[in-house]
């Protein structure tokens, strides 16, 4: 299947001049490339691969911050996630996406646990046309989510409702996120099913370069993921 080409950049914030920001932010003078500041309507969720242990149930939890050339208030939010993934928080502009930080949430006087619940929401309104595609039977492709495909991971609620058609017989749903705008995924059974998605997850992950997210494969179990072996 052919992957879609990057649309949007995400900048992470002022991280290369952090302590540059910091001082003049104290004289009240934002530097000229400050990115906008964004407000909480414009938060959403980015599913992305990390390097570490991986996790074979879904255990999400505030990362420790990341200490950012000492500047702790521009340190990125993130979550812990399942297998390779976890999940960053960014404002969403026709310019790109820019990482949120503890300084985003104290000017939004946003609490860090309401982060996940606001920024799925605002996902599902941002991008009403989200749809499922079939390329083949029994495959489907999320679409039309404007390079956040992946984010949509995060919605219970589409899972449990996309799990009780017909079509998957009640079974598990089996998801294979390879690259950043790419979520597709089919019924546990048959295997041959399954086994294909695998070899296109796979194939995708190692061609997709830098744009790569993970090579596993993730099952919808007990209202939440798990990774599939």
């Amino acid at each position: 299947m052919k992957m879609q080409p990057a649309r949007r950049r995400v900048a992470l914030g002022l991280l290369a001049g952090a302590a540059t920001f910091g001082a003049r932010a104290q004289q009240g003078k934002p530097p000229p490339d400050a990115p906008p500041a964004g407000g909480r309507d414009e938060i959403v969720p980015l599913v992305r691969s990390f390097r570490g242990t991986i996790r074979k149930v879904q255990d999400i939890k505030p990362v420790a911050e990341v200490q950012v050339q000492g500047a702790a208030e521009l340190a990125p939010l993130i979550d812990t996630f399942v297998g390779d993934l976890d999940i960053r928080y960014a404002f969403d502009s026709e310019q790109g996406f820019r990482y949120l930080n503890v300084q985003d949430l104290k000017r939004l006087k946003l609490a860090r646990g309401e982060l996940l619940a606001l920024a799925v929401a605002n996902f599902r309104r941002r991008y009403p046309k989200l749809a499922i595609e079939r390329p083949v039977p029994f495959v489907g492709r999320i679409v039309n989510g404007g390079d956040l495909e992946l984010s949509l991971m995060l919605d219970a609620d589409f899972w449990e409702k996309e799990k009780s058609r017909p079509l998957y017989a009640g079974g598990e749903l089996v998801v294979g996120v390879p690259v950043r705008d790419v979520l597709w995924f089919t019924g546990a059974k048959p295997l041959d099913n399954v086994r294909n998605l695998r070899e296109n997850t796979e194939r995708a992950h190692k061609d997709a370069g830098e744009r790569g997210v993970s090579r596993l494969m993730y099952a919808w179990r007990n209202k939440r993921w798990e990774v599939f072996e």
